[in-house]
């Protein structure tokens, strides 16, 4: 297995040689962080004497002619200091001659040539003790089989994503406590869910544990947009990890979540708990998953996803990590002697470290903009402190003083699409955009050179995918563009910049292309100052929570008639994002807006503003087109328009319209009447979306409520003879209490206990026998045994601030 160990750095090389020795000696060595070792980087003190000493010389891909000078220098520094048994670690090249050779300049001290270690040598030690490579992952992380792997063509298109992204970012990983955390979670209950706040590091962490487990063998999968990638991926018997990367999405949920999204997403957590070859790793940001579970019952009580949770903050970091993070930016990052200095000086990286703001995206962001910033190299640490005390200043600094006007509309345009999107259609949107500014319009060849320099900070470009589009030209054999932003945060600070300068809503409202730009501009106007508030009013829709009074506008009249004139102006266009086509293998085909979402969006807006922006004509036309959907649609997607149809309520002109829209739908779900949650669905259209009740609906609720007194029953004792395991009963019996709870159902004498709840206590005593505790052991904290507990322990004591400690000494390598 090639390793690549120019990706470490000098401390990275140094925990390497100590974890190597330990395994050897099978005893805990003493670290001096590579600085004023005086020839001492690792020490082995027993009884009372120095046994062992070890000295580091990292030198990747260099040959010994190529260091000679260096360990000349060395040699006469510590000359015969020493008596005990001198070790020379490197990762330079070296022959059997070169090793006699060190030997001889060494001559002071005890160093034996089978004590010269090269870069062959530390190889072969590595396979003799393959935990230390685990233990070091960027090693294995960088592996020729690992990414070899990655990039097979048989992968799905995604996970060659994840491979180009582990390669580029992999000199700067820093494990933090959230890694053993997050693997222990895993084993255990063989789901993880990471959360927290944007830019700590949660797609990183999952990303590490997926290419962790696909060097243990696994097939890996990257989910893009719905859970129904995992479930075409899946293969009985075949050892599979998922990554399931912002699983709540990130602004806006009106096209992630669906009437029965929790239940998938709960249903395939539990089926993974279930089994010993699969993992599945989810990531969110917190407050999104807080909302959910607020609102989706059956998020919040299932085991898997509170039992599963890691929520990664800076917590996790200890300060040793912190400076990790810092050091390993400015350590690869191209900057000048003046600028290390400016950190250096009178210990000012400790300011960094102790800043509550800090966290790895931020520091990746400064340290890989600095150059282009204009400020000067003596000022990196003001620079690095003011990002850290507001983000946003960061952002606008770049955006407004780094880029160019073209940049600065195309980035803009990407923002409002916010997934990725083909080149073509880009540069549409973009030159639709340049109509309404006043500017000249940008042809595709400058187009393809302003992508290629905003490469990297701003967006992510792949060449090679397969999409089907043939009204568009776009066959699967002639492969494609697609861009999309590269941060998240930038994001942030778009929608954050907009919501203080809603004049500019109105422009980038005149100028859009397509109907997700317009549906952008809208949830980011619904979002006060706060992106949980873009949330809320997501979930809200999905949930039929109709907001009660107007909120404060923040449009000018003229201006919120040009959001909604945008919105119904694009309501019939084709999009301009991409799904994986469900039915064919590494495939992008158009993501499908259904006409219903479109609707939805609008009303929303219309409801800020008092229901003033869609005339009685459109509403009509709302109403029309719902009947159509809801007397030609399959029966049991009739639910899906229930959001609709309670904002539709509010309005009173529609009234009629809407009473016999709802008769319509209630009458197709009467006819089948199956299960516990088609009774369900049936009863809240008559409860639950305030729409005035008429005399058939009020005969027809009081039939539904009888028939289920008459159905629970029977259901009950039917479905507990059916099922035969545990996962499927829970499931049974939770839809049946739901139920009985929903129709405020008494259990009367023929139903004195539920059978489904009798058969799920004796299925899961049968599991329990079954299972044999007796031989297992005890798991610590990272899987790994009490070497790895200890290991953690000691990080952990030496994560103090003291002057003189590791973080100290790591800094001075940058001198």
């Amino acid at each position: 297995m090639a390793r690549n160990y120019s990706d470490l750095s000098p401390y990275d090389f140094e925990i390497l040689v100590r974890d190597l020795l330990q395994a050897s000696h099978g005893v805990r060595m003493e670290t001096f962080p590579p600085g004023r070792d005086g020839g001492v980087d690792i020490r082995l003190h027993q009884d009372g004497e120095e046994t062992l000493i070890a000295q580091c010389k990292h030198s990747p891909g260099r040959t010994f002619a190529q260091i000679k000078g260096q360990l000349e220098s060395e040699a006469k520094k510590i000359g015969d200091r020493f008596s005990c048994r001198y070790i020379l670690a490197t990762s330079a090249s070296l022959t059997r001659q070169n090793k006699q050779e060190i030997a001889a300049m060494f001559a002071g001290v005890r160093l034996g040539v089978d004590d010269i270690w090269g870069v062959d040598d530390l190889d072969n030690l590595l396979k003799l003790h393959p935990h230390v490579e685990v233990d070091n992952f960027k090693l294995w992380i960088t592996s020729s089989a690992v990414l070899l792997h990655l990039l097979h063509p048989d992968l799905h298109r995604r996970s060659m994503g994840l491979a180009d992204r582990i390669i580029k970012r992999r000199r700067l990983y820093v494990h933090s406590d959230a890694y053993p955390d997050s693997l222990r979670i895993l084993k255990e209950h063989h789901v993880c869910v990471i959360s927290g706040e944007p830019g700590i590091g949660k797609t990183t962490l999952a990303e590490t544990l997926l290419v962790k487990f696909l060097s243990d063998g696994w097939e890996v999968h990257s989910a893009s947009s719905d859970i129904a990638d995992i479930e075409k991926a899946w293969k009985p018997g075949v050892r599979q990890a998922f990554l399931y990367d912002d699983f709540l999405g990130q602004n806006s949920l009106l096209d992630n979540l669906n009437k029965n999204e929790d239940s998938r997403l709960v249903n395939l957590v539990e089926r993974i708990r279930d089994v010993d070859d699969k993992v599945l790793i989810m990531t969110t940001r917190e407050y999104i998953l807080q909302q959910a579970q607020q609102v989706h019952e059956r998020l919040q009580t299932s085991r898997a996803l509170t039992d599963g949770k890691v929520i990664l903050d800076l917590s996790h970091y200890t300060a040793k990590q912190k400076a990790r993070i810092f050091y390993n930016h400015i350590y690869f990052a191209e900057l000048s002697d003046d600028a290390r200095e400016s950190i250096l000086r009178g210990r000012r990286y400790m300011a960094v470290i102790r800043h509550a703001n800090i966290n790895p995206r931020i520091i990746e962001l400064v340290t890989k903009n600095f150059q282009s910033s204009g400020v000067e190299d003596e000022c990196f640490f003001e620079y690095v402190m003011s990002a850290l005390d507001d983000p946003r200043e960061l952002w606008e600094r770049i955006f407004e003083s780094q880029l160019s006007a073209t940049e600065r509309i195309l980035l803009l345009v990407l923002a409002t699409i916010r997934t990725r999107v083909e080149l073509r259609d880009l540069h549409r949107a973009l030159n639709a955009y340049e109509c309404i500014d006043g500017g000249r319009r940008t042809d595709l060849h400058r187009l393809r050179m302003l992508l290629k320099k905003l490469e990297g900070t701003f967006i992510q470009v792949s060449i090679d995918t397969a999409l089907d589009d043939p009204a568009n030209r776009l066959h699967p054999r002639n492969r494609a563009t697609l861009i999309q932003l590269a941060n998240p945060s930038f994001v942030d600070y778009v929608s954050s910049y907009l919501s203080t300068h809603p004049d500019e809503i109105n422009q980038m409202a005149d100028g859009c292309f397509f109907f997700e730009q317009a549906e952008t501009l809208a949830l980011w106007e619904l979002g006060e100052a706060s992106q949980s508030q873009i949330i809320r009013v997501a979930f809200d829709a999905f949930l039929g929570v109709v907001p009660e009074g107007r909120q404060l506008p923040r449009l000018a009249p003229g201006h919120q008639t040009m959001l909604m004139s945008a919105l119904t102006r694009l309501g019939s266009t084709e999009p301009c994002t991409w799904v994986n086509d469900p039915q064919r293998y590494r495939v992008a085909i158009r993501r499908k807006i259904s006409v219903r979402n479109r609707h939805l969006v609008m009303l929303i807006i219309d409801h800020k503003y008092g229901r003033s922006l869609i005339g009685e004509d459109y509403l009509a036309d709302v109403v029309r087109m719902l009947v159509e959907r809801i007397s030609q649609t399959d029966l049991w997607l009739i639910q899906d328009e229930f959001p609709l149809m309670r904002y539709l309520s509010r309005y009173d002109g529609i009234a009629d319209r809407l009473v016999a829209a709802r008769d319509l739908a209630a009458a197709r779900m009467l006819k089948v009447l199956e299960h516990p949650e088609h009774f369900r669905s049936a009863l809240s259209i008559f409860r639950d979306l305030d729409i005035n009740p008429s005399r058939w609906s009020e005969r027809s609720e009081a039939d539904l409520r009888q028939r289920f007194a008459s159905f629970a029953p029977e259901w009950d004792w039917v479905e507990a003879g059916r099922v035969n395991n545990v996962v499927e009963c829970e499931n049974s019996l939770s839809s049946l209490q739901e139920a009985l709870v929903d129709f405020d159902f008494e259990l009367h004498e023929s139903m004195e206990r539920v059978a489904l709840a009798d058969r799920l206590s004796m299925l899961q005593d049968e599991v329990a026998q079954d299972l044999d505790f007796g031989d297992e052991k005890e798991l610590d904290e990272s899987g790994l045994g009490e070497w790895e507990r200890g290991k953690r322990e000691e990080e952990r004591a030496h994560s103090s601030e003291r002057p003189g400690d590791p973080i100290d000494d790591l800094f001075q390598t940058l001198i």
